[in-house]
């Protein structure tokens, strides 16, 4: 709650709930004071950190558990749905089905805020109107291909659904985050080539991956500093008047060095291996998220090249829309229905995602022109 009120902005809608949980943090400011147990406190939060990464490794949710059996003959199609609050059963014509969809699975975790849980494969129908879940893949590959396969069988448009951002390539994109400037556009006889690269990201974006990437232990290391300032005060001011501590005298120091030193580490071993940490995290975090990436366009084909990783190619006449998918983990989407799509991911978040999407359209049109 603390992050996400003085970093991330974010309002509380029950402001009591604020006040309760400043009298709940302020408690235990004045407890682990009088007990010497900040450490404890640190060293619990420091355990739980690693608990986001377990989660993302295991999944955020349970999986889903739901077996569907879709089952056609002639113009007609039967669903059978098994799940462990009871079963569905649904009869309508091939007519009634309008498209098969791929949409982003997500959850919102209080402490974390939106995280993925995977890719859902949905039935729209037309009548009646609404959407069946089909089944959930792990990656957005698998997703596609079964997606495909069932959209093929059926005769319908396989359609990427969600809050996207999105261009048809004969309309015009709508206004989004205000671009960056990551990716270097380099125009040749034989190609045009959209390039990121370590050397080309300006001092701006550097810190603010940096500041991003080593955040959270930066906010432990000062949130240990809080505590034990805050706490020492509140022992001052509380301790003797509920008898857990004897009077003391309170020494404020008013210049500018004393006042910037309430906000300073007091560089006690945890202090400073927490800074140390924060800073390695931040360092190591910002130098992957800056890996190079490449989009060429050469023989009326993209290409998406990465260091390590096998290229990817699409047939331009193919691409029927240009997608920024938005969320924790923006991604830039070149979408077909015929081929996989190439999926631009690893992007430093929806600055670099709108600058990449705008300059895509405009390699495109220009082949395509």
């Amino acid at each position: 709650m603390i992050w996400r009120e003085l970093i991330e902005d974010e309002v509380p809608a029950n402001p009591l709930v604020s006040l309760l949980a400043f009298l709940l943090f302020s408690g235990l400011c004045l407890l682990v004071s009088l007990q010497g147990g900040v450490g404890y406190v640190i060293g619990l939060l420091l355990f739980l950190l690693p608990m986001e990464w377990l989660m993302a490794r295991l999944g955020y949710g349970a999986p889903l558990q739901r077996r569907v059996q879709l089952q056609s003959w002639g113009d007609r199609l039967r669903l059978f749905a098994d799940m462990p609050e009871g079963s569905e059963r649904l009869e309508l014509g091939r007519a009634a089905v309008t498209a098969v969809l791929i949409r982003q699975a997500s959850v919102l975790l209080a402490p974390l805020g939106e995280r993925s849980l995977g890719w859902d494969l949905v039935l729209a129908v037309a009548d009646p109107v609404g959407e069946h879940l089909l089944a959930r893949a792990a990656g957005f590959s698998g997703a596609w291909q079964r997606g495909h396969a069932l959209a093929a069988d059926l005769g319908v448009p396989l359609r990427l659904a969600g809050d996207l951002d999105t261009r048809q390539l004969v309309g015009s994109r709508p206004g989004g985050p205000q671009p960056d400037n990551v990716w270097r556009l380099e125009t040749g006889a034989a190609s045009t080539r959209l390039i990121r690269s370590r050397r080309g990201v300006g001092a701006a974006q550097w810190w603010r991956s940096f500041a991003e990437q080593g955040r959270d232990l930066l906010f432990v290391a000062v949130l240990n500093t809080v505590m034990v300032k805050y706490g020492g005060f509140l022992v001052w001011m509380f301790g003797p008047r509920l008898g857990l501590s004897a009077p003391t005298t309170l020494v404020l120091d008013l210049s500018l060095p004393g006042l910037l030193s309430l906000g300073l580490p007091e560089w006690t071993v945890i202090q400073t291996l927490l800074v140390i940490a924060a800073l390695g995290a931040a360092g190591i975090g910002s130098y992957r998220q800056w890996s190079p990436q490449e989009l060429s366009v050469a023989d009326d084909q993209i290409h998406l090249r990465r260091p390590g990783q096998p290229s990817r190619q699409l047939p331009l006449r193919m691409i029927t829309a240009v997608l920024r998918l938005p969320g924790p983990d923006p991604r830039a989407i070149l979408w077909s229905e015929r081929r996989p799509p190439i999926v631009v991911d690893g992007l430093s978040g929806e600055r670099e995602a709108a600058e990449l999407l705008e300059k895509l359209e405009a390699v495109l049109d220009q082949s395509r022109g």
